[in-house]
């Protein structure tokens, strides 16, 4: 998220409308979450409680055995009119195809 927040001038500057976090949590966390990042209406918190969009993408992860159930990968999706253009999953652990700084490179 401060990844996103810092670079949210350039990422508009690309001609993107709205920069949205998806997480397979409930409305509450998410708002909590966005108060405490202070994204404002900088980024659209959304919650996928149910985990519905992420299986629909192919995308969930099986932490049950940690306890957390079903959640979703790492990514970042460039949608251009209803269109995925890019969809960038991060390898376990790691933490660089979502990145904005990466997510800016293909904008």
């Amino acid at each position: 998220m401060p990844g996103f927040l810092a670079n949210i001038d350039a990422i508009k500057a690309k001609g993107v409308d709205t920069v949205a976090c998806i997480s397979v949590n409930d409305a509450f966390v998410m708002g909590a979450w966005g108060k405490d990042q202070k994204v404002g209406d900088k980024i659209l918190m959304l919650a996928d409680g149910n985990a519905e969009f992420t299986h629909a993408m192919g995308l969930t992860l099986d932490a049950s055995r940690n306890g957390l159930g079903t959640r979703s990968q790492r990514y970042a999706m460039v949608v251009d009119d209803g269109v995925i253009k890019d969809l960038l999953v991060e390898k376990p652990g790691a933490f660089e195809a979502s990145a904005a700084e990466n997510v800016l490179k293909h904008l």
